[in-house]
């Protein structure tokens, strides 16, 4: 193995300096996002005697996560990671209201409004991690390495929370999950808070006002940045509709418990793809390169509604996995290149933002025809998002391809 390719290595990664004392507790932090969804929602429905409450307040709570996201980074790019503590905690005291209020029987609409108050407030763990990684990393493969890594301890990350959120219900009860949950995010986010500082103290004048102004201004108005967001929550809107499609599919094959399995088929291959994408460094520009992929996942998927078998299925999705992660990456690093550096965690939040945006569009979407079309129906209209998604917002962003090619972004996108 070369020099350059050990200096770029997962392990060579990890070894920069500070680069563990963050993203360990970051991890742990972030870890709550897993854990929390379901332990909320059993915790909500089992106070209030009604699933129903539980999920229209699961609703108000993400609605306000989505809405938010970027303005929660936005505060992390003013104030620096240690206001993130504060954030865990605000988080924290707003879930226990929420609870206290279900425990007492409160009328929806309050709970939805708390509901809606916590969904505003907790911490971006994530994107302040990928801020740091652009810090501590060069441009270029190294850089992309981190991304990757990134992308795949998300992945797990949010398969292992459910689990240890079922743990907790066997063993105790929802709010034990919920406990754990908050106890995570509140002592992870306060030790990467306030961690080694990444950024360099001393920073040139010269631009330093331009990029504040922008920052302002807001990303979006980068040329190529929303034809990126729509081009990811595309992506995300199909992921979608096949997470609704796969139970569908294995409750009409007369066995309901293998969507476990299969869904967990697409995480592997998710975590494998993501990890095998970063260990190469790519010539094609990442802005032609995502719509690409996006019009492959479409064929993919679209071969989806030919399984004639459960077993069948499941190489399928596993493949079809394999570039899901890829997807994210990419946003992941169009993203920091083309955001100002006093932009980096807002531009990072907008591409989680889109993501959940689009997976909350094709859930939906997905909930309201899965009783009434076959499951192959749901993979094929996957497959149509897909195709339109390349062919529309890709389309546009490898047009605008431009962008990427200029010297201060090639290099990280390359």
């Amino acid at each position: 193995m070369s020099a350059e390719r050990v200096g770029t290595s997962y392990r060579a990664l990890l070894s920069l300096p500070h680069a563990l004392r963050l993203f360990l507790p970051a991890t742990a932090g972030r870890l709550a996002y897993g854990i929390l969804p379901l332990g909320m929602f059993f915790s909500i429905a089992d106070a209030s005697g009604s699933l129903g409450t539980s999920g229209l307040t699961a609703a108000a709570l993400n609605l306000t996560v989505v809405l938010f996201g970027p303005s929660r980074g936005r505060l992390v790019d003013r104030l620096g990671r240690r206001i993130l503590p504060v954030m865990a905690i605000g988080y924290a005291l707003s879930t226990a209201l929420l609870l206290v209020a279900a425990h007492a029987r409160a009328p929806l609409p309050a709970l939805l409004v708390l509901g809606a108050l916590t969904g505003a407030c907790p911490p971006p763990l994530g994107p302040a991690m990928r801020t740091a990684w652009a810090d501590l990393t060069p441009e270029g493969p190294l850089r992309m390495r981190a991304f990757s890594l990134d992308a795949v301890v998300e992945e797990l990350l949010f398969t292992a929370g459910p689990l240890l959120t079922g743990l907790a219900i066997a063993v105790a009860d929802p709010q034990l999950a919920v406990v754990l949950g908050l106890a995570l995010m509140i002592g992870g986010g306060t030790v990467f808070g306030f961690g080694p500082a990444t950024r360099p103290a001393t920073v040139p004048m010269t631009g330093g006002a331009v990029e504040a102004a922008d920052a302002r201004e807001g990303v979006l108005r980068t040329q190529g940045f929303a034809p990126m967001l729509i081009t990811l929550a595309g992506v995300f809107c199909a992921l979608g509709l096949i997470h609704i499609a796969v139970p569908v599919t294995a409750a009409h094959a007369g066995n309901p418990a293998a969507a476990g399995w299969l869904v967990a088929g697409l995480s592997a291959g998710s975590a494998a793809g993501g990890l095998l994408f970063g260990r190469r460094t790519w010539a094609t520009p990442f802005a032609l390169l995502l719509p690409r992929l996006t019009l492959l996942l479409a064929g993919l998927v679209a071969a989806l509604t030919l399984a004639g078998s459960v077993e069948v299925l499941a190489l399928g999705l596993v493949v079809t996995g394999v570039l899901v992660s890829p997807s994210l990456i990419m946003a992941y690093a169009l993203a920091d290149a083309l955001a100002p550096q006093s932009a980096r965690t807002q531009a990072s939040t907008w591409v989680n933002t889109a993501g959940n945006a689009g997976v909350t569009a094709g859930t939906a979407l997905a909930g309201v025809l899965a009783d009434r079309v076959p499951s192959w129906l749901l993979y094929l209209l996957a497959a149509v998002v897909l195709l339109a998604t390349a062919a529309g917002p890709g389309r546009l962003l490898a047009r605008l391809q431009r962008v990427v090619e200029q010297p201060s972004t090639a290099a990280a996108l390359r």
